[in-house]
């Protein structure tokens, strides 16, 4: 040690230091020695071994030392040499970061002893060790468990495989266990004693005959990853999993997820919707057989009747207007059979959709409600109309219907006036109330409005139901289908629709449509 002091007269006191600086530099640890009266502090050539400083230049007491302790450490430090000083504690001992000469910390392991006279602690010898090596490997072996409790955890089977090679060809021959996690042995059934250090086709030699091994062997000879579902149906399991497999080196990692119940789950579905698919063109081939079975007879009824009016019966009496009455009825029949025909054919798929000028289906539209426009002299107009995905004549349903709805509901001595107003909307934008099938980024926003009788609000949303109707037939002509139509259009479009109205002060229904031509 340089410079040694003798600030205690007691020979037995100085031998005790002696002894501890002879430690000390057996160790190599930093030894130190503090005088309290004048603050002045030693260190041995363990400071500069281990540290980097020239123990020449730090004798100018603890506050050099106090420094270059991490200043998250340093009240602690400082807290704990206290109780010491004050005669409290004998013995200290402190780990903390240290700052060396290069401008890294150690962590370190700090320890002294107190040297007392006539009560007082007046000098303590010490000795500091860096312990960042032991520390590092503490925080690594932590780590290491905490990383193979999550691997333990994991709800994904996952395991760890040495390629095996020829030793001549070097082509891969098999993968050899070197590391499973629990969730492995409970779907495996085999315990990490048992597979380790087996190959895999050994532990299940069925492997190949299902062609999985492939998979794996073309994994560890490129490297490329690989992400699968697979049925295993070998060595007494009935499996489906998820598969992903990475290389690193001549280490293989492959986890696999059980996805057996959502599987056949799956199939069920698959089976049911196959099912379902089989009942819908059942009823719709009964529904056309049916509606061109029931109109023959109206047609007949209609017929018959036209002869009978034509055969001389008064024009007035019971006769005649039993007469008229089940022509009416049978009118109404005929209608409501249409109807019916045209709402139960509303099945298209997506995948037949293709993109729709509206404006087009508009001017079709106008075209069809020709004479209902000019008979109530209504006056339409509308915004020009989007390009959306869909099916034309559906879509022609829906503004036919839409159209035809708001003239019908007119007020008496008021000619309508209709109108369609478009805008676009972001997801985000769309009023709460309004969920549509499809999710899309945009949708188009069409807004029919008219002047008409209206509706109490709270019965928006009873119209869409198929057969209802707010008013009776002798008041306004109908089946109750017509809105029922729109409704299941614009949601076969993956849309939405809802209504607005109030008595006396028109309606309007806006229809949201995705905006993805």
């Amino acid at each position: 040690m340089n410079n040694a002091p003798n600030p205690i007269n007691t020979q037995n006191q100085f031998s005790e230091f002696e002894r501890f600086r002879t430690l000390a530099r057996v160790t190599h640890d930093a030894g130190w020695d503090w005088e309290l009266t004048t603050d002045r502090l030693w260190w041995t050539e363990g400071l500069k071994v281990q540290f980097g400083y020239d123990p020449d230049e730090w004798q100018s007491g603890s506050a050099l030392w106090l420094e270059r302790i991490h200043p998250d450490d340093r009240q602690r430090v400082s807290d704990s040499l206290a109780l010491t000083m004050t005669g409290e504690k004998p013995n200290w001992a402190s780990e903390y970061r240290f700052l060396k000469a290069d401008g890294t910390y150690a962590y370190v392991h700090d320890r002294g002893h107190a040297v007392v006279q006539d009560g007082q602690v007046v000098r303590m010898v010490g000795a500091m060790q860096d312990v960042t090596s032991q520390v590092m490997i503490l925080a690594r072996q932590q780590q290491a468990d905490q990383l193979k409790f999550v691997i333990d955890s994991a709800l994904t089977a996952m395991a760890l495989y040495a390629i095996v090679r020829d030793p001549i060809t070097h082509e891969v021959v098999d993968l050899r266990y070197e590391l499973i996690n629990h969730m492995a042995e409970r779907m495996t059934g085999r315990t990490a004693d048992v597979l380790i250090g087996k190959t895999m086709r050994t532990a299940f030699p069925g492997i190949e005959q299902t062609g999985i091994w492939h998979r794996y062997k073309q994994l560890a000879q490129t490297g490329e990853a690989m992400r699968y579902h697979n049925h295993y149906v070998a060595d007494g399991y009935d499996l489906w999993y998820e598969v992903q497999g990475v290389r690193n080196g001549d280490w293989i990692v492959l986890s696999f997820l059980d996805i057996t119940e959502l599987k056949n789950t799956q199939l069920k579905l698959e089976t049911l919707n196959q099912d379902l698919i089989r009942t819908n063109e059942n009823l719709q081939q009964f529904a056309y057989v049916a509606s061109h079975d029931l109109q023959e007879p109206l047609r007949k009824i209609q017929s018959f009747g036209d002869l009978l009016k034509n055969s001389g019966l008064p024009t007035e009496g019971p006769a005649t207007d039993y007469l008229t009455r089940m022509q009416d009825a049978a009118r109404r029949m005929s209608v409501l059979i249409k109807d019916l025909l045209t709402y139960s054919r509303l099945t298209t798929q997506r995948d037949t959709f293709q993109p729709v000028s509206l404006d087009a289906v508009w001017q079709d539209t106008l075209t069809t409600l020709e004479m209902l426009i000019a008979e109530t002299n209504a006056v339409v107009e509308t915004d020009p109309l989007p390009v959306v995905q869909g099916d034309r004549v559906q879509l022609t349903q829906l503004l036919q219907n839409l159209v035809a709805n708001a003239l019908k509901f007119r007020q008496p001595g008021r000619p309508p006036h209709v109108q369609i107003r478009v805008q676009q909307l972001a997801a985000a934008a769309l009023p709460e109330s309004v969920h549509p099938v499809k999710a899309a980024a945009q949708y188009y926003r069409l807004d029919v409005t008219d002047n008409g009788i209206g509706f109490a609000q709270k019965d928006a949303g009873l119209i869409f139901n198929v057969f209802q109707r707010l008013h009776t037939r002798s008041q306004y002509e109908g089946t109750g289908i017509g809105l029922a139509i729109v409704d299941k259009v614009v949601r076969s479009h993956g849309g939405a629709i809802t209504a607005t109205s109030e008595p006396g002060s028109g309606t309007t229904f806006s229809v949201f449509l995705p905006a993805d031509t």
